[in-house]
């Protein structure tokens, strides 16, 4: 019996693979941006605007260092960015995966996507 793959592109590396996951997120989503960080808010992989995704990330990570989601209006450095975040945890570290932009919906169904894949990438 053969499978259906669903990958169209093979990553090398960790973070090759986050940095897919997140770009057919944004693509899927028609989202702005991702981006999986650490809990000190630097990226480990993102996709979309550069710019939003390091902002964001170091952003969230100064917003609520105790709450595990966030949906609303981020503000700094001139922009308002609509963001949605939720934290994940592996191997007894927290991670950030944070979409930017697009709909409300589409941000929540990706984000969970994105970090979905995040969780399977990494524990792999």
């Amino acid at each position: 019996m053969r499978t259906h793959e669903r990958r169209r592109r093979r990553a090398t590396t960790v973070t090759q693979a986050l940095s897919y996951q997140l770009a057919s997120c944004c693509e899927d989503g028609r989202i702005e941006a991702m981006v999986v960080a650490d809990g000190d808010g630097l990226p480990l992989a993102s996709s979309g605007d550069t710019f939003a995704c390091d902002e964001v990330a170091a952003r969230m990570v100064l917003v609520g260092p105790r709450i595990k989601e966030f949906s609303g209006t981020l503000l700094g450095a001139g922009n308002a960015w609509q963001v949605q975040m939720m934290k994940v945890e592996i191997d007894g570290s927290e991670l950030l995966v944070c979409a930017v932009g697009g709909t409300a919906e589409s941000r929540r169904r990706q984000l969970s996507r994105g970090a979905e894949g995040a969780l399977r990438i990494l524990a792999a």
